[in-house]
């Protein structure tokens, strides 16, 4: 597929079973990838829509607090090099904004936008809601030189199994409607894997992912999305 213009192009983007999507991306300029995630992280329009004005002035502080901090610690003017805690928000950011985009699911901000700490939140890292209203709970991990789809994978099944989708609802309630986060608490709920990857052939990328246990727990679900973005050397 082609360059997008944000320094990264998604090279695959395939079905694996009817719920079950495959998304390959492969940054070609981590300069401009570094600043369009930037850039897409501090786009505050969001906060706009909603009418009331103290969730319009709560968000706002949540938000400056964890773009300050960012542009502070994590992400900064010029960089041209990935570190272990800028390649996590290129991931989850990059993966986020394909699904948006590819699939026109449902645009809500990064986690840490929208949490009460400014870094470093209990939680799922992304979120999105697919076509038929089913909120989708997003986990993003980068480990060098190696393919990262085990971690994110076994830290999914974790954070179901201690209900943290649905202690993540009290922070995205406003974003998403209600009867929608009624279902997550019926079980109803699908799940975003985002990790690094090597530059491993599709093929068997996904086949190696489909004999992780921890797939085959998720598998059941009635969504699950994997994202390989090729940050690994």
């Amino acid at each position: 597929m082609a360059e997008n213009g944000h320094g990264y192009k998604i090279i695959e983007n395939r079905e694996v079973e009817p719920h079950i999507r495959f998304f390959r991306i492969r940054p070609t300029d981590i300069k401009l990838t570094l600043r369009s995630v930037f850039e897409s992280l501090s786009n505050n329009s969001w906060i706009m829509k909603f009418d009331n004005s103290f969730l319009k002035q709560t968000f706002s502080v949540r938000f400056q607090s964890t773009i300050d901090y960012i542009s502070s610690n994590i992400i900064h003017e010029g960089d041209d090099s990935l570190t272990s805690d800028s390649a996590e928000y290129v991931i989850s950011e990059i993966a986020r904004s394909a699904i948006v985009e590819q699939l026109d699911y449902l645009d809500i901000p990064l986690g840490e936008l929208i949490k009460e700490q400014k870094s470093g939140n209990p939680g799922f890292d992304f979120y999105s809601m697919n076509k038929s209203d089913i909120i989708l709970f997003g986990e993003a991990k980068y480990v060098a030189k190696q393919n990262a789809y085990g971690r994110a994978l076994e830290q999914i099944y974790r954070f179901h199994t201690e209900q943290r989708d649905v202690a993540d609802l009290l922070d995205i309630q406003n974003l998403c409607p209600e009867a929608s986060c009624n279902e997550v608490c019926k079980g109803n709920k699908g799940f975003i894997a985002a990790f690094s990857s090597k530059t491993t052939p599709t093929e068997k990328l996904i086949s190696n992912i489909k004999n992780n246990v921890n797939y085959q727990k998720l598998f059941s679900h009635k969504e699950l999305i994997l994202v390989a973005v090729d940050i690994c050397q």
